[in-house]
């Protein structure tokens, strides 16, 4: 869940699509604003497909997060309006379709793990074509970090999750 100060306070009287574009705005907001600090952070990322089929990456740093993690679990309702807009699909009907599954992208995570070194958990299910370390790298600002890629179970996708994921977006 979001820090207060990070919340939209008034969510519920908002129109499903301005949500949308609201939400979309302020993830890439709060990336940006890590991004500008120049020093690597954690956070949880998704694998996020386009129309066109080109992946990106959706970063959610934990520093806007209470307790200080963005759990894919927490993100993902945020990360579905995102989708909605980008595939131009009315939210509250992507919602209701695939509201509850946040194993159906590719996820991971970059931790700081408990030896000071960084950390990169991964569910090997990256998009097929795609360099998982160079995009993360970027993304988290890990260039001179040189973080560990490793293999994580809990950050695979799940077949039920990925398969209405991808039949509600097309993809």
């Amino acid at each position: 869940m979001l820090k207060p100060k990070w919340r939209c306070s008034c969510r519920d009287d908002i129109a499903p699509q301005t949500l949308a574009s609201l939400l979309t705005a302020h993830q890439r907001y709060r990336h940006q604003l890590m991004q500008r600090r120049n020093q690597p952070f954690t956070g949880a990322y998704y694998w996020v497909p386009a129309v066109d089929g080109v992946w990106s990456l959706s970063v959610w740093p934990n520093a806007f997060h209470e307790g200080g993690e963005a759990g894919h679990v927490d993100v993902w309702e945020d990360l579905v309006y995102i989708l909605a807009r980008a595939f131009q699909i009315d939210p509250t009907t992507l919602v209701s379709v695939i509201g509850n599954c946040p194993y159906g992208l590719p996820r991971g995570r970059v931790v700081k793990m408990s030896d000071g070194n960084w950390g990169v958990a991964h569910g090997g299910d990256d998009p097929t074509g795609h360099y998982l370390e160079s995009f993360v790298i970027d993304a988290f600002c890990l260039v001179d970090a040189k973080p560990k890629f490793f293999f994580d179970e809990h950050e695979q996708m799940s077949g039920y999750d990925r398969d209405r994921v991808r039949l509600a977006l097309g993809v």
